[in-house]
This record gives structure tokens, sequence and C-alpha cells, in this order.
């Protein structure tokens, strides 16, 4: 356990060892603490969700901690080799795993943390927004409600996210760009009081990215393409072969997991003054045809795939008078879809790479990405590859 510590910058504890305490729960026919398994361990996902760990304290040491509102909590794990600190993690919450008085200086507690992210969103609260980007006035064709736009202009999908960004009161650092330029501009994302995390992800997720993590940074988040080449993770595939332990790999290319085909729909909006006739019954009769749709082939790694799969997109299809498409936003709907496909490909299969949970033994420093969806450590007493403490596993896909 040397070396295991929990604590802030200039004040650290030492873990506590899980095995007697699970030994003695069981023993004394004590009730099972499901959670309790996890002690002295750390996930650390990307895109949404929050890191989360449990580990073990005595009493004396949690009640020494200064501050327990905190933000600045570091977790440093040792494998005897290779070590980690992990930075701006959070206190949730305690609960005593031993027998006897839960005052007592030597009870143990398992003490949950999280990193910021589990403050932007959680189970008992999220940091709230009220943002419209790009609402379509229907009678301006063309036009946008003036308290949508960006200063009187459109606002770009870089310029939203990074104002979704910005919003998340500081805890999520500079905001770093996106690392792609997706076709068009946004157009009707409407959050009325709701989740700000919420919002930025659903946005990120809608134009095939998502947030990375690597929390033994000072800044730990940034915004990565799914699917994308890492080359940082291939070096450290390479480097850390000789530890891996297990390699569960899944080969899932049949027509059950992929289709051949996606159609991508686009909502279908009058150009002159949004005036969408549902009483006439003839061909330009609105309602019989609301939606623009568009099919696309899958890439060539899928050729051969069956079915047909449904994805919908923000952007709205201005249609003339005598009910026509028009030409300039059919090229814009064009490249949109072909953008929303690759996407959709690229998080399904992870681009071509496909799926793999991978085991190390250690302290290997793998970090969430575009080609990592998420890295776990648990303290581990057997002995693997010579080497006992806290051993990694991570894992690409979703």
């Amino acid at each position: 356990m040397a070396g295991n510590t929990f604590g802030t910058p200039t004040q650290q504890f030492q873990m506590i060892d899980p095995r007697s305490i699970r030994a003695n729960r069981e023993r004394f026919r004590r009730d099972a603490l499901p959670l309790l398994e996890r002690a002295n361990s750390f996930y650390m996902p990307g895109r949404q969700w929050p890191a989360c760990g449990w580990i073990l304290l005595s009493r004396a040491d949690y009640n020494s901690i200064t501050n327990k509102y905190a933000t600045n909590f570091q977790l440093s794990l040792y494998d005897g080799t290779l070590s980690l600190t992990f930075k701006n993690l959070v206190i949730v919450q305690a609960q005593c795993v031993t027998t006897g008085l839960a005052s007592d200086a030597n009870a143990v507690y398992l003490v949950e943390i999280t990193d910021v992210r589990g403050i932007l969103a959680n189970r008992w609260f999220q940091y709230p927004t009220t943002s419209y980007y790009n609402i379509l006035a229907p009678a301006y064709p063309g036009d946008y409600f003036n308290n949508s736009l960006n200063a009187g202009v459109q606002w770009t999908w870089d310029g939203m996210v990074q104002d979704l960004w910005l919003q998340q009161n500081g805890f999520l650092g500079a905001y770093p760009g996106l690392p792609i330029t997706p076709s068009g501009n946004p157009t009707n994302w409407i959050f009325p009081g709701v989740s700000a995390w919420i919002a930025l992800n659903k946005i990120l997720d809608h134009i095939g990215c998502s947030i990375a993590v690597d929390l033994t940074q000072a800044s730990p988040y940034t915004i990565v393409q799914d699917g994308s080449i890492d080359v940082a993770f291939t070096s450290l595939t390479s480097t850390y072969s000789p530890r891996l332990e297990d390699d569960q790999e899944w080969i899932d290319v049949g027509s059950g997991r992929v289709p051949g085909w996606m159609r991508v729909c686009f909502h279908r909006v009058n150009q002159w003054y949004g005036t969408e006739e549902t009483i006439r019954k003839d061909s330009l009769q609105w309602e019989t045809g609301a939606i623009y749709q568009i099919v696309i082939a899958a890439p060539a790694f899928f050729t051969n795939a069956q079915g047909t799969g449904i994805l919908w997109d923000d952007f709205c299809v201005r249609y003339d008078t005598d009910g026509n498409p028009l030409g300039a936003d059919v090229g814009t709907a064009a490249a949109i879809a072909a953008n929303r496909v690759q996407q959709f490909y690229d998080r399904i299969y992870s681009g071509t790479s496909g799926f793999m949970r991978r085991v190390y033994a250690g302290i290997v420093p793998f970090v969430t990405g575009s080609m990592v969806d998420g890295v776990c450590y648990r303290q581990d007493f057997r002995e693997h590859s010579g080497i006992e403490g806290f051993f990694p596993c991570r894992e690409n896909g979703t």
C-alpha cells in the first residue's frame, strides 16, 4: 500500500488495505456492502460521465481533512515501478464499513470521490443553462429570432460549443476548440432551463465529437473526434505491451451490428413566411411531405451489410412556393448528411478498429480519447507480471 494516498497537495493520507475489512464483515456475518467490492478503485470515463472512485480511509484521517468541500483533492497510485496522480478531485460522501462505533477514530470509511464533472451533473443537482441558438423565425424567410443570434449573426458550431463550455462555471478550464469544422450552421437548438453539461454533450455527440479527459494534467479536459487516429494511444499500446494481461476483442462486423445504408432526415420549412399549409389536399399539402430525406450507403469497410438506419439532423431544408427544395439547402443537406453518416459508423464501430477491452498490470498511463472511452484502476492483490498492486483496464468503443 506504500505510495497509495489521497488528500490535497499539502495534506496526504495513506489508503487502507481492503482485504481485512471485507474478511471481517464476512466473518461476523455483517450485511454485504456492494460498494466495498470497489474499495481502492478509480474509474475515469470520457464523454459526459464523471469520474468515480472509492477509497478506504480511517475516521481520524477523514476528520483531519481541513476542507471537505475542496476541489483540489489528489489520488496517488503506485505499483512499485510506475505512479500516477489524479488531480482536481472532489469528495461525494463517506460510509463507515467497519463494526463498532462509527465515531471511533479507528473506524474505516469508504470515501466516494469524483472529478469536477460530478459537480456539473450528478443525481442530486445539475448546473443549469437557458440558451437559444439560431431559432428560425417563421414569419421572416431564412431569418432567426434576434435573441437566438450571436451579436446579430448566426452561431457557428464552434461558437455554440464554446458558449456552453464557458457556462460550466469555470470547471472545465479554457475552451480547447473543436477538432473538426462541421458542415453548415446549427439550427433550432433550444435549452430552456436544462443542464448545461447535458446540453454541451448533446451537441458534441450530434457532430461526432466527445469530451476526453486526462486527470493527471492541470488542464484535463479537451474535445476529440470520435474514432479518429490517436497517435499517443498507439504509442502507449506498443510501449506497455509486456504488461498486457487480457485482450477481450469483439469481432462485430455482421449485419446485426451495422446497417448497409443510412437515411438522414431533415425538417422541411416553406421559404415564404413559414406557411406550412395543412388545409389543402393537393401535392403541396405540407403534412404529407414535411421531411427531406437523403439515403447514403455505408462506407466501403461495411460493404454487403444489410438493413437501413435513420438519423435526424437539426438543419431545415426550405421549399419554394412550387413545393421544390432550394438548391443551396439541398447542397448543404448533402454535405451534412455525409458528415452524420460517417460519424455514425465511426461511433458504432470506433472507426474501423472495432471494439476491445484490455487489462494491463500496474499503473499504466492510458487516458480517454478518440479511441478510448474509459480507463479504470482496481487494486488487485494477485501477482501480475511480477507486479502486485493496482491494475488498469481500458476500454475502447461504447
